[in-house]
């Protein structure tokens, strides 16, 4: 409800600062996202990878955030202010699952470069790492929306 209730004024601040900030952020991950596809990445395969799949990953998280609270905002303007509150969130494990891709794959290639594995051997454990993830965030997508 934090994201939806401006039923006081109080709340409404709080609303409205989280869009902001929610704006805010969609426009610098976004930027960083375009930074990362383009290939301005001065890294080994297994870093360059393990960033454009976190950050295709957390747009696709910035998406769902912003279709749940379309979906709340279109319950509210309908009348529906406790179904709002009850189900706009219906993407929240989606949401969750892919934000943290872009620190949790970048992170893992971090590590193996510090094991002794080569190059082409790190980039597939990343590759292996952002399927899974893909994976999980598709069968989160799927649960969720037979729950919806």
């Amino acid at each position: 409800p934090s994201h939806l209730n401006n039923t006081t004024p109080l709340n409404a601040v709080i609303a409205f600062s989280l869009a902001a900030g929610g704006g805010v952020l969609i426009v610098v991950l976004g930027a960083l996202a375009v930074t990362a596809f383009r290939g301005r990445i001065d890294a080994v395969p297994s870093v360059r990878l393990a960033l454009r799949a976190g950050f295709a990953l957390l747009l696709a998280g910035l998406a769902s955030g912003a279709a749940m609270i379309a979906r709340g905002e279109i319950l509210i303007k309908q009348g529906h202010r406790a179904e709002a509150y009850s189900h706009a969130g219906f993407l929240k494990w989606p949401h969750a699952v892919t934000l943290h891709a872009v620190l949790v794959l970048p992170l893992l290639a971090w590590w193996l470069a510090r094991t002794p594995r080569t190059e082409a051997q790190r980039t597939r454990i990343v590759a292996i790492a952002a399927t899974t993830y893909v994976v999980a965030a598709l069968a989160a997508v799927a649960i969720s929306l037979a729950r919806a």
